[in-house]
């Protein structure tokens, strides 16, 4: 008998830039608008600088299988 994986559904994270107001599609947070290269702070910045002081800057940003709706600032983010 061949094993049946369950498949992940990945979900996409979706936020419009505060600057040009273009809309960014990823499965992770990012850390720059692809259309105009404004910079991004990760969603919860605060608990995780004060948690995690020595990670590199790049591990803030948080895959969007790991966040939830009440992570997401409403009017910038949909998580699909």
């Amino acid at each position: 008998m061949k094993e049946l994986r369950a498949k992940t559904k990945e979900k996409l994270l979706i936020r419009v830039c505060h600057s040009c107001l273009k809309l960014n599609e990823s499965h992770r947070e990012l850390e720059r608008c692809q259309h105009c290269s404004k910079s991004f702070l990760p969603l919860r910045y605060f608990d995780k600088i004060h948690h995690e002081k020595d990670a590199k800057w790049e591990n803030h940003f948080s895959m969007s299988d790991t966040l939830e709706d009440e992570d997401l600032i409403k009017g910038l983010f949909v998580l699909w």
